[in-house]
């Protein structure tokens, strides 16, 4: 495990109990961090059906959790795309635990699977990018204003995709944004070295997710199949022959985020099950 004891981190895109971003920011905690998990507001009848079953209540648990691990914690709902937002973020981060040293950029809009680009609503489009792209850059420059003040150094890591490393037809503004983010990384990895701070991207395959099922969801309604149909053809596409799990895109964050990772800088690490190689 990494040894995160006294470092501060942001995990966006966090509040879901089958997510990425909980899977991440847990394990940031067990590894010694303190951690704020930032989530969408969402009204309490749109969570999916195992997310009521078990009485979930988005980045609030998602901190209690944290706090259960002897960790301090924060658990906002924000909407990203929007400056006041991000500098929510940014404020109560540094009012409540006093530092930033990590920030995780994994909130992810994923409209996919369903419309070719010509077929796509030019708000579809617009709101994809503003969750994707846009919402990285408005929390990053305000984290990196307070990261680059001080002695240190840090980390900013940034979940793209595998659809940001290859294109997949039918995934419109998603497969464009992920692979912004990895130029992004790049860009922010020349300007972030002189302060220490490491810019490192990952690009997940298929990850067991709410978002993943509603995916094969959307593929299997334009191609006339079944959703167990699409992903099963899917999990045999995958070199390892299984979907991801949350844990896994979480090893390799809490990787980048540690010392061990202090030489790597600029780069993107597929996590896919083999399937892209590239």
């Amino acid at each position: 495990m990494a040894d995160l004891q006294g470092k501060v981190a942001i995990v966006t895109g966090a509040a879901r109990h089958r997510g990425i971003g909980r899977g991440i920011a847990l394990r940031l905690a067990r590894d010694g961090a303190d951690v704020v998990a930032v989530g969408s507001p969402r009204p309490p009848e749109r969570f999916p059906d195992n997310e009521k079953a078990i009485r979930w209540r988005g980045a609030a648990s998602v901190q209690e959790e944290i706090a259960a691990m002897g960790r301090r914690s924060l658990g906002l709902d924000v909407d990203l795309t929007q400056p006041a937002g991000a500098e929510r973020i940014v404020d109560q981060t540094l009012q409540t635990l006093g530092r930033i040293d990590i920030v995780v950029n994994n909130a992810g809009l994923g409209i996919a699977g369903r419309q070719n680009m010509w077929e796509i609503a030019d708000e579809e489009w617009y709101r994809v990018v503003d969750v994707n792209l846009n919402a990285v850059y408005l929390l990053t420059s305000r984290a990196l204003r307070s990261m680059t003040a001080r002695e240190g150094g840090g980390r900013i890591i940034n979940i793209s995709s595998a659809a940001g490393r290859m294109g997949i037809p039918q995934y419109g503004a998603y497969c464009a944004t992920k692979w912004g983010m990895v130029g992004l990384t790049q860009m922010l990895a020349v300007e972030c070295a002189p302060h220490a701070i490491t810019v490192n991207a990952i690009a997940p395959g298929s990850v067991d997710t709410d978002m993943m099922d509603g995916t094969f969801q959307h593929m299997a309604e334009r191609f006339g199949a079944n959703y167990e149909g699409i992903k099963s053809a899917v999990l045999r596409s995958i070199l390892l022959g299984r979907q991801g799990r949350p844990e896994d895109i979480a090893a390799a964050v809490a990787f980048f985020a540690s010392d061990d990772a202090s030489w790597i800088t600029g780069q993107t690490l597929n996590v896919t099950g083999g399937t892209p190689m590239d």
